[in-house]
C-alpha cells in the first residue's frame, strides 16, 4: 500500500530492498512449515527457518516493481545464497524480468512523456468499479499485468479480485477468466499470482545477461478479447539522446475482431513484431 500511495503521488520509480535491509534475527520459528528448506543456506539465514521462503516471495513480487533490487545486511545476497530449493525459482524470475525489459523500458518512456506511473493502484485503471477502491495488495504493472503478491507465510493460494469490465488471463496457464469476481489463485512457492488483461500487448526480449547487452525481441504476446495498443520504445540505453528525439517508437495496434496486429511509426530495430506475434486465447 505505501508503494501505491507513493506512485499515485507522482513519483513513479518506487521499490524496496528485496530481502530487507536490517540484519536477520538469530532465530525465527514460523507458524507454518517453511515452503523451502533452509538447511543448506545456514551461513546466510542462520536460524531464520522461513527466510528462504520470505526472500523468494519478496523476489517474485520485486520482479514486478518499477525498481527491482536486492540489498541488505546479509553475508551474501546473490540468488544462489538461499539454498538449492530457492535458487531455480529466483533464477526463473530474474530471467522473466530481463525477458520483460522491452515492455518495462517502454513503460519508462511513457512515464517520461506523461508522468503517469506504471505501478498503479487498481482504482487508477478501473475507476468505474467500486470494488477496487480500497484494495491495497494488488496493483497494475503497466496496462497489461495485475500483480497479487503473496505476503503470508506458509500459504499456497490467495484470493484475488479481478476488476470488472474486462476479461483476464492467468499468466501461467493462459486460462481466461471474467472480471468482476474474486478467484482463488494457486500460489505454490514458485508461483506469483499474475494476470494479464484481455487486449494487452506484451513484447518479450531474448535472453541477456544484463541490460548492458543489446536485446532483440523474442516474441510479441497478444491476449485476445479486446482491442489493444502499445507503444514499443527503444533507444541506445546509454546516453541522453532520447531527450532530443534519439529513440525509436513503434506503435502496435491489435484489432481483435480481425485478429490482426498492425504497426505504425518507426519500424522496430530489434525484430519484426508481426513475425514474432503470439496470440493467446484464440
Amino acid at each position: 500500500p505505501p508503494g501505491l500511495d507513493f506512485t499515485a503521488s507522482g513519483l513513479a520509480y518506487w521499490g524496496n530492498d528485496i530481502g530487507g535491509w536490517q540484519y536477520l534475527p538469530a532465530s525465527h520459528h514460523p507458524a507454518h512449515p517453511p515452503l523451502l528448506d533452509p538447511s543448506d543456506a545456514r551461513d546466510v539465514v542462520g536460524g531464520y527457518d522461513d527466510y528462504p521462503e520470505l526472500f523468494t516471495r519478496w523476489f517474485e513480487y520485486g520482479t514486478f516493481l518499477p525498481t527491482m533490487r536486492v540489498h541488505g545486511s546479509r553475508k551474501d545476497v546473490e540468488i544462489w545464497a538461499y539454498g538449492k530449493a530457492a535458487e531455480p525459482i529466483l533464477a526463473s524470475y530474474l530471467k522473466l524480468r530481463y525477458a520483460l525489459m522491452p515492455y518495462i523500458y517502454s513503460l519508462g518512456r511513457r512515464t517520461y512523456e506523461t508522468g503517469a506511473p506504471f505501478m498503479r493502484a487498481l482504482f487508477m485503471d478501473f475507476p468505474g468499479d467500486p470494488a477496487v477502491a480500497n484494495i491495497g495488495d494488488e496493483y497494475m504493472f503497466g496496462p497489461a499485468f495485475l500483480v497479487a503478491p503473496v505476503t503470508d507465510q506458509g500459504v499456497t493460494s490467495r484470493k484475488v479480485y479481478l476488476p470488472a469490465g474486462t476479461d483476464w488471463y492467468d499468466w501461467w496457464s493462459n486460462a481466461r477468466l471474467h472480471g468482476g469476481q474474486t478467484v482463488t489463485a494457486a500460489a505454490p512457492i514458485g508461483t506469483l499470482p499474475l494476470f494479464v488483461r484481455a487486449g494487452a500487448i506484451v513484447p518479450m526480449g531474448q535472453p541477456v545477461q544484463s541490460t548492458a547487452e543489446h536485446q532483440k525481441l523474442a516474441a510479441v504476446k497478444v491476449y485476445a478479447g479486446a482491442d489493444g495498443d502499445f507503444a514499443l520504445y527503444d533507444d541506445d540505453g546509454k546516453t541522453y539522446a532520447y531527450e532530443h528525439g534519439g529513440g525509436v517508437t513503434t506503435h502496435l495496434h491489435w484489432d481483435d475482431a480481425a485478429g490482426r496486429l498492425s504497426l505504425s511509426g518507426a519500424p522496430s530495430p530489434d525484430g519484426d513484431p508481426q513475425r514474432l506475434l503470439q496470440v493467446i486465447g484464440r
